[in-house]
């Protein structure tokens, strides 16, 4: 999440207290017990049924940026080159960068609608941690086939942090359009220890307000965030046929601010104000996340939803999560989110939950914090006390309407699925603001429920298969069905009701 650098870290302390307090008070459940039998297949992943987008052909007709005096491979700086050819393109024209190694200090920022740029074996290398990113700031723009490095050993916050970022500092009123960041390799330029250790200030791929996007066929190693975001108002994308590994926080992140993301800052009275029309602006909605593959980062999670709606998770195997859930559907209180409604996760693959040291981390990186005590697949809602005295935003902050379907897990910490964290629990927090003044609001538990978890299949599971700690009722149920531990049946006296329909997003993976 891009926050400033001291808030951060402050608040996801206190999204990890909470969690930690959470997982103490959450023992038990009432689960079935059942006997210990050798693990089991995983429930078999549904056919394929998208491919990776074919890249474009060349036209004819493209504009070479060697000619515009960016020379690979000669150690000098080539940003007012590159820049420069950027800046000459006409709408639709293609800029080529044959292969080679071409350094840039500053951002490169793209502003005509549908360029291309286009890579023949090149490689962007990024010297200044401060200001990297290739910035896709124009409806259509598009990157193709780039190998990206940087010099960064510092996480930072901003989209011009990130690598690639689709993302347009001027306000708009409507969003990027058709923008596309397919084979790309953000990737780290040297090893541990050194100043070209990681990938990104923040992000590899970040997406910001952005509609029919999409993110296919990329590589992301060692963002010292994200491996790939997807926040404020992004919408009727597609993220699919990712690699990422070794990233500073959630690999596939999806992200909704209601507010500033600081609760020290805001009120509930401020969070309310004009909630629908941000809602519309800010709410990430109608997303594809299929056929990634996701592994051993060393903070955060594996692929989230915090805040969002009409969202499918599918087809992605999620592995050594260290400190989280491999799949977080969530309202965090601590960065003021939406809730999130109508979300399908379908057809995963998830294991090593927790149970893992990271096998990288960087330079000064401390590793006291622990494990959150997530479930593979964590379900929860925190809000602030004072939030709930506004209808129109307690609505909001619901997480309701999920379906974990078809999924194998494998291998956790702690419990298998986890719905309902905070459920009953009350905590106060206070802070000084930089006026000096102090803030103390009340972190519980949300409305969790309509819940379906159907068809999973687990092994190897430190705690209960099954933790439902959500206050269920007849309207906000969890309903259970074909859940099986080592095998055997399972399941949990808070299951019951009706199963909620849920559709995901309403676009599918291949279009």
């Amino acid at each position: 999440m891009l926050l400033a650098s001291g808030w951060y870290d402050r608040l996801w302390r206190l999204l990890f207290i909470v969690g930690a307090v959470a997982a103490l008070c959450a023992c038990g459940g009432g689960e079935t017990s059942v006997a210990a039998v050798p693990p089991v297949n995983p429930v078999p992943v549904a056919p394929q049924s998208c491919q990776l987008p074919a890249l474009p052909s060349k036209p004819a007709n493209v504009v070479n940026v060697q000619s515009f005096g960016a020379l690979p491979d000669d150690g000098l700086d080539d940003t007012l080159a590159i820049q420069t050819a950027i800046n000459s393109l006409q709408p639709g024209q293609w800029l080529v960068f044959p292969a080679g190694t071409y350094e840039h200090r500053t951002r490169l920022t793209v502003r005509t609608p549908g360029v291309v740029l286009w890579s023949e074996g090149a490689t962007l290398r990024a010297t200044n941690p401060d200001d990297m990113a290739v910035v896709l700031a124009a409806d259509g723009a598009s990157i193709y086939n780039f190998t990206l490095t940087a010099v960064t050993v510092s996480r930072l916050y901003a989209p011009w942090h990130a690598r690639i970022a689709v993302y347009d500092e001027t306000e708009r009123g409507t969003p990027l359009r058709d923008n596309v960041v397919q084979g790309n390799r953000i990737v780290n330029g040297g090893e541990p220890g050194t100043a070209t250790a990681n990938s990104a200030s923040t992000a590899g791929i970040y997406i910001e307000y952005a509609d029919n996007f999409l993110v296919a066929g990329n590589e992301v190693k060692r963002s010292l965030a994200d491996g790939i975001q997807v926040v404020r108002g992004a919408r009727n994308g597609r993220v699919l046929f990712n690699t990422v590994r070794e990233s500073g926080d959630d690999m596939i992140g999806l992200v909704s601010y209601i507010a500033s993301g600081d609760w020290t800052l805001e009120s509930a009275a401020s969070e309310a104000a004009n909630l629908e029309r941000r809602r519309d602006r800010e709410l990430v909605r109608n997303v594809v996340v299929a056929y990634n593959d996701v592994s051993g980062q060393y903070f955060g999670r594996g692929i989230s939803v915090v805040g969002g709606a009409d969202i499918t998770i599918s087809n992605n195997r999620i592995s050594k999560t260290a400190e989280a859930a491999a799949i977080l559907v969530a309202r965090e209180a601590s960065f003021l989110t939406w809730g999130v409604n109508n979300v399908l996760v379908e057809d995963n693959m998830l294991s090593q939950v927790q149970t893992l040291a990271p096998a990288y981390t960087p330079t000064g990186w401390d590793a006291s914090g622990g494990v959150t005590g997530h479930g593979g697949v964590e379900i929860h809602a925190f809000v602030l006390v004072d939030e709930l005295g506004y209808g129109n935003l307690a609505e909001a902050l619901k997480v309701q309407n999920i379906r974990v379907n078809r999924t194998s897990i494998m291998d956790t910490l702690d419990a298998g699925v986890r719905v309902g964290a905070g459920t009953g629990e009350s905590a106060s927090y206070s802070a000084t603001r930089e006026d000096g003044s102090v803030v103390t609001r009340t972190l519980t538990g949300g409305t969790t429920g309509r819940i379906d978890l159907s068809n999973i299949a687990m092994s190897g599971v430190g705690g209960a298969p099954l933790q439902i700690l959500a206050a269920t009722t007849g309207s906000d149920n969890v309903y259970c069905e074909g859940v099986t531990l080592n095998g055997l049946e399972t399941t949990s006296p808070a299951c019951g009701g009706s199963r909620p329909v849920v559709s995901g997003a309403l676009r599918s993976c291949s279009r």
